[in-house]
């Protein structure tokens, strides 16, 4: 991996926190806002031919593309 691609990972690392953080402060303004930098990065990384399968899904994950599905508790 590249020192570009490793420092895109730890930028969306990074990004994943603040939403979450916006998320349970229900600022939804932040979130938006967070969200577009991170749909940024993942079209940077496409200019640079960085493959984004990764960032594509962590991006669809956090926009709610796809479902996060939570566990059933035990014993059901």
């Amino acid at each position: 991996m590249s020192e570009f691609e490793a420092e895109l990972h730890r930028h969306v690392s990074a990004l994943r926190e603040l939403i979450a953080t916006a998320r349970l402060e229900d600022n939804e303004l932040a979130v938006d806002s967070l969200l577009g930098e991170l749909e940024g990065l993942v079209r940077l990384a496409e200019r640079n031919d960085v493959d984004t399968r990764e960032l594509q899904q962590v991006l669809d994950t956090e926009t709610g593309a796809i479902p996060i599905v939570e566990e059933a508790p035990e014993g059901r």
